[in-house]
């Protein structure tokens, strides 16, 4: 049984490191969705989060195609990486139930 409970500990340790590791990663990625908006005749990006309970549109301006495609792969990589910690907390869980 103390084989088993260690075990469990190890992989406990383990995915509260990954979590960590995870949710820093998101901090330094841009959060919400890109929006787009033509504006006579001129196409405007919007970054479109929540802060609390409020909508937030924050402007980005003029992107080129470059910089676009470099926003959009870290909002999809973010997402990703929320998907992970998600899965990482729900496993936390189960392993804490099971040691106690």
């Amino acid at each position: 049984m103390k084989i088993l409970n260690s075990v469990l500990n190890e992989e406990l340790d383990r995915l509260n490191k990954l979590k960590k590791n995870y949710e820093k990663q998101i901090a330094k990625l841009p959060k919400g969705s890109l929006i787009r908006k033509n504006i006579k005749g001129n196409i405007y990006y919007y970054l479109n989060y929540r802060q609390e309970k409020k909508k937030i549109f924050k402007y980005i301006g003029k992107l080129s195609k470059k910089k676009l495609e470099n926003l959009l792969d870290k909002i999809e990589e973010r997402r990703k990486l929320e998907k992970l910690n998600k899965q990482v907390k729900k496993d936390i869980k189960k392993l804490e139930k099971m040691i106690k």
